[in-house]
């Protein structure tokens, strides 16, 4: 296995994947936009890789993250992004006849919103109708 110094511990050496993530990040902070941008997706997701690997703690110190904040990415569900799942989601049983009318209500993750009143949809057509709301919207 190939191991680099850490800057960290002289005289202490770094795993390979370590080293790699740890190289990504400083090209990233090196080339971001501005100190105020977000750690992009990838990297948090190459940093919880390292870390479930070899500590969070240790990871942190040798990426300069925050452990705390890593460990949060490493929780299940936590999903690089923060994008948060639907609060409600209802499905109807298809054995029910068709709804004879009702109000469709729909917001995807980037805030766009769908309201539509239908008469007659089946629950096919709703399901379509949400699919084609959540791919448009992505």
């Amino acid at each position: 296995m190939t191991t680099a110094r850490s800057p960290l511990e002289p005289g202490a050496e770094l795993p390979a994947r370590l080293e790699e993530v740890r190289l990504r990040f400083e090209e990233w902070r090196r080339t971001r936009p501005t100190k105020a941008c977000s750690i992009p997706p990838e990297l948090w997701t190459a940093a919880a890789s390292c870390a479930a690997e070899h500590g969070t703690f240790r990871t942190a110190q040798v990426l300069g993250l925050d452990s705390g904040k890593l460990k949060r990415q490493m929780l299940p569900g936590s999903r690089r992004g923060k994008k948060r799942p639907p609060r409600f989601v209802e499905l109807v049983p298809a054995s029910r006849p068709p709804a004879t009318e009702c109000l469709l209500e729909i917001e995807h993750r980037t805030g766009s919103r769908l309201r539509m009143q239908l008469k007659g949809a089946s629950l096919t057509d709703l399901l379509e109708i949400a699919r084609s709301f959540r791919q448009e919207g992505s």
